[in-house]
């Protein structure tokens, strides 16, 4: 009975961790299009540069970069392994740290909206999902299948 509980605790664990770095994801999303519209706006209003403009390049880069934050919200949920959690923790908090050093940058050039923005939107967040990952990678009480799982 109680391994079937730490398994059911752990389970809950892995899944908290997700819905954070799900939450994180769409934190970045709202912090990607609020600079975004920031962007359009100054162009509309004649203040922003005019040689400034989206190339397929940055299109692609946008796209990859609002892409990638679902691998740390999905490594604890496909996967039992410790390697895997770890890199969750580490890929989400590379995440987490260029997203609001970019927001911080850009709220010194755009407007301190946007440094704000990253700092509720991302940030907040970022620190809860990684304590929870971090918490979840020294679980002292994990049953053997959360440790060592050969299987997947």
């Amino acid at each position: 009975m109680t391994d079937v509980m730490n398994e059911l605790a752990a389970r809950l664990s892995r899944q908290k961790v997700a819905l954070l770095w799900s939450v994180c994801g769409i934190g970045n999303t709202i912090y990607a299009a609020i600079q975004i519209l920031t962007f359009v706006n100054r162009q509309i209003d004649g203040s922003g540069a005019a040689s400034v403009a989206f190339d397929a390049v940055a299109l692609w880069y946008f796209g990859v970069a609002c892409s990638i934050w679902i691998i740390p919200a999905l490594l604890p949920i496909v996967t039992r392994r410790r390697a895997a959690i770890l890199g969750s923790f580490l890929l989400g908090t590379f995440l987490v740290v260029t997203s609001v050093v970019g927001g911080v940058f850009d709220g010194m050039r755009d407007g301190f909206h946007i440094t704000a923005t990253a700092i509720i939107a991302v940030a907040l967040p970022g620190v809860y999902a990684a304590r929870a990952s971090w918490r979840l990678l020294r679980v002292a009480h994990a049953p053997a299948s959360l440790v060592n799982e050969s299987d997947i």
